[in-house]
């Protein structure tokens, strides 16, 4: 049997494309004046990819053939940044031609490409990339591109649903609000925006600066657009909401927490590394000055530092609904660095990655914490999202003896295995040991795995015995992972923080659950040198 809000959806695309995908509505999108220039330039502030723009120069003439799957960028024309990026001649020619074969042959409505986020991200790139590619463009060109973001700019506005979320929501957002200051309706354009945009900020940013859907690169991507659309507003001096600002502030310290030395960020719930370019970017463009966060109670992690080390750790329960989408199973994860060189990850997820390997990389196995009989420790759907979830999920972190300690627990197996678990790690005072104690509560009988992902960069061996490992790090440095019980195991995994999935190492230390409490000791300990 059908489900009633797939067919719910059907009809509403069905509704949608007779509505708009017709000349006498395209009529009514040209009613009106357009522009013969922009009347306030709003510079695009980021860093592009040089190497990306360089390959789309090479690529073929056209990137809209119907023949070729559209990239997923292009849709936005995030791409203008990375022709930027290269900054040549051919560079801005190879701009200009593309935005004309799309004016020629995709300037149109379209489900994909009109979609409300790809719509104010296409309007706000058109705006921000003006002065690169416009000096020279042909007048004809000229004239049907500021046309088409007039049609672009309306149907937005008419359009705009006071339901749309994350970064949806702040794309569009940012559209309105470029469009309204460089094209016309100023008023109508930033008013509708400036409603949309209080709405989320309220809704989704917490007291501590995190994000509900406590995903550290998407906290990035929506500081990003914070930053561009308080810009924007300042250029026009138009007075920003009372609330951006501080969302800002806050937001900053929040996103530091999850860099590692090198300067990128933590793999936690859909999140991948980013580029640590842009990052110093957002930390100048905001002009925030404020220390990195130590926890986040709300987002819920927890940062320690010693030494040259760092240790990340989840310690909450996934986001609820409807901000659960790209959540992943990972309870009580933690990633762990030194200097500059990522040692124990998460697994990560890419961003073309298709759903059955995005369902794969949310498990809990793709995490570096336990795993209880081969289950995830809460559900994931097969549509996105969270089914069941734990009922309690408590941490608390303190110092004895110098020893920086993080206790942890969740109750996702309770359910199913009337299992609890509790994770405590402790990083010694000069940084230079890891320590474990995993500890099941529950009946016996029950197969368990702890899981150490690695960076690709380390390089992992056994001892002979099997009862320990070494890790070595590309500068050299080695350490130790010992533990006190189970059968330890090497086996191979990936690593998706980069734009590609990358083979990798794991190790696997694998065991039975006992009557009552089976507790597992485990140190990760830095070679001495002699």
């Amino acid at each position: 049997m059908a489900n009633p809000l797939d067919l719910l959806d059907h009809v509403t695309r069905k509704v949608r494309a007779a509505a708009y995908n017709n000349p006498l509505y395209r009529l009514t999108l040209e009613q009106g004046p357009v522009p013969e220039a922009l009347r306030l330039a709003l510079p695009d502030p980021w860093p592009g990819n040089a190497v990306a723009g360089q390959a789309l120069i090479a690529a073929e003439p056209g990137l809209f053939d119907e023949r070729r799957p559209v990239p997923r960028l292009t849709l936005g024309h995030e791409w203008l940044r990375d022709l930027r990026a290269v900054g040549t001649e051919r560079a801005r020619r190879k701009a200009q031609g593309l935005l004309a074969d799309w004016l020629s042959r995709k300037d149109h409505w379209q489900e994909a490409s009109w979609r409300h986020a790809s719509l104010g991200e296409r309007i706000a790139n058109w705006i921000g990339f003006y002065e690169f590619y416009a000096p020279d463009l042909p007048p004809e060109t000229h004239a049907m591109l500021l046309a088409s973001l007039t049609r672009q700019q309306r149907h937005l506005l008419r359009t705009l649903p006071d339901n749309l979320t994350l970064l949806d929501n702040l794309q569009a957002v940012k559209g309105l609000v470029y469009s309204g200051l460089a094209l016309q309706d100023s008023e109508k354009c930033v008013s509708l925006a400036l409603v949309a945009l209080v709405r989320q900020l309220d809704q989704e940013f917490l007291p501590d600066g995190g994000h509900v859907a406590r995903n550290p690169a998407l906290l990035l991507q929506l500081l990003r657009y914070l930053v561009d659309i308080r810009a924007a507003l300042r250029v026009a001096q138009i007075e920003p909401p009372p609330q951006l600002g501080p969302v800002i502030d806050r937001a900053i310290p929040a996103l530091k927490l999850f860099r590692h030395g090198d300067g990128a960020l933590a793999l936690f719930h859909g999140g991948h590394e980013d580029s640590a370019l842009i990052l110093d970017a957002l930390l100048t463009l905001s002009n925030a000055k404020a220390r990195v966060a130590r926890h986040l109670p709300e987002m819920g992690y927890e940062r320690l530092t010693a030494g040259r080390s760092l240790l990340l750790a989840d310690a909450a329960p996934p986001p609820d609904k409807p901000f659960d989408r790209a959540a992943h199973a990972g309870l009580l994860s933690f990633e762990f660095s030194v200097g500059r060189e990522r040692l124990i990850a998460n697994c990560g997820v890419g961003a073309d990655m298709d759903a059955s390997w995005r369902r794969a990389m949310a498990a809990t196995a793709a995490h570096s914490t336990l795993t209880l009989a081969d289950t995830n420790a809460c559900a994931l759907l097969a549509s996105g999202g969270i089914g069941q979830r734990p009922r309690s999920l408590a941490a608390q972190r303190y110092e004895q003896d110098g020893t920086h300690y993080l206790d942890m627990m969740h109750d996702g197996y309770a359910p199913k295995f009337r299992t609890t678990y509790h994770r405590l790690l402790g990083l010694s005072a000069d940084g230079e040991k890891l320590s474990g104690r995993e500890t099941l509560v529950g009946p016996p009988g029950h197969d368990f795995a702890i899981r150490w992902h690695m960076h690709p960069a380390v390089q992992v061996s056994l001892s002979q015995g099997g009862q320990s490992a070494w890790l070595r790090l590309a500068s050299g440095a080695g350490w130790k992972l010992t533990a006190d019980s189970g059968d330890l195991a090497l086996e191979s995994s990936v690593y998706c923080g980069g734009l590609t999935p990358r083979r990798t190492m794991q190790l696997r230390l694998s065991g039975v659950t006992r009557e009552g409490t089976s507790v597992v000791n485990w140190a990760l300990v830095r070679e001495r040198k002699s």
